[in-house]
């Protein structure tokens, strides 16, 4: 049978350049791969196929033979030929004689760098097997992923958690119980590895890890950017005129924060230190608590005529002054 041509196979043009090729050979290798594809031969041809193009293609030498020559190359049939033992074997870069092995990580380094990112250990050698940095290697399972929530509160101060979940054994379903401990500091969307904790579909088999992504609840009143809390703080426009002490929540307990008189809507105070500890080691964050003057919708008569009251020297400060000169300006400008 004919073989196709190499661009076809990657579905790229006979301009590609190297970064088109990868993306190309990782998504088709990601599609193909025989671990996706169990007992299915076609795709198995298919992973082949994927994997001869991209060896020939992303080396700058054999594409440029294969571009000239085609399959047909010079000395093609011989042993020493451009597509020969060397060069593909039995179908797998590296493969040499011995034919298609999907778990061999010989070829070209950059070929072994594309299939370590996406298939981790899986074309790695086990240390200490004797099998070499792109030896053959041990069945191993799956990896999983279990999402944790956690309370900001938790993530501040760290905590111990107790998961449940199902993984495969040797064939059979295994209920697991599992302690995890969550560090203090730890952010939305990161991973906690438990080493060996995952899938294993034979007992000969590695197990796979297991991934705790931590993701955090909904809080009723802060919010988490990087190290520092942020948190809204409603307070009367007369506190706002006259200044007020107000008790805020922090994520380990409770601060007096001072508000003076005079104070802006959107005016934002810093507590130092009251934020999420660092897990570098470094200086916690802060917590930012931000004013927001409450307005009251409806007043009664006296309290109507109470703040009619105001309305002079709600006239006399600095910021509606500064808007009233800058109006008259910039209308005697137009004049």
């Amino acid at each position: 049978m004919a073989k196709k041509d190499f661009y076809s196979v990657l579905g790229v043009s006979r301009q590609a350049s190297g970064d088109d090729l990868k993306k190309a050979f990782r998504k088709l290798a990601m599609k193909y791969h025989p671990d996706k594809n169990p007992g299915d031969k076609a795709a198995e041809d298919r992973f082949k196929e994927v994997n001869e193009a991209y060896d020939t293609l992303s080396d700058a030498k054999k594409r440029q033979i294969y571009d000239q020559f085609g399959f047909a190359g010079p000395q093609a049939s011989g042993p020493g030929g451009p597509f020969r033992g060397g060069g593909f074997g039995g179908g797998f870069p590296g493969g040499g004689a011995g034919g298609f092995d999907p778990r061999s990580g010989a070829g070209p380094e950059a070929f072994q760098d594309i299939f370590s990112d996406l298939f981790g250990e899986m074309f790695t050698g086990e240390p200490g097997s004797g099998a070499g940095k792109r030896g053959f290697r041990q069945e191993r399972g799956a990896d999983l992923r279990y999402t944790l929530n956690v309370t900001l509160e938790e993530a501040a101060t760290g905590c111990e958690k107790r998961i449940s979940f199902v993984r495969h054994r040797g064939g059979k379903e295994d209920t697991a119980k599992l302690s995890i401990t969550v560090p203090a500091g730890v952010k939305a969307g990161q991973r906690l590895k438990l080493r060996g904790e995952g899938d294993s579909p034979t007992a000969q088999a590695k197990p796979g890890d297991l991934y705790v992504i931590v993701n955090f609840h909904e809080h009723i009143l802060f919010k988490r950017k990087e190290n520092d809390v942020l948190m809204e703080l409603p307070i009367s426009f007369a506190e706002a005129l006259l200044g007020v002490s107000a008790e805020v929540p922090t994520l380990t307990g409770k601060a007096s924060l001072n508000v003076p008189p005079g104070t802006h809507p959107g005016q934002i105070f810093r507590l130092k230190g009251k934020g999420f500890p660092n897990m570098g080691g470094y200086a916690p964050g802060d917590m930012l608590v931000k004013v927001v003057i409450d307005v009251p919708s409806a007043l009664s008569e006296e309290e109507r005529q109470t703040v009619e009251k105001l309305r002079k020297v709600a006239g006399t400060s600095t910021l509606v002054v500064e808007y009233k000169e800058k109006m008259k300006r910039l209308l005697q400008t137009r004049s």
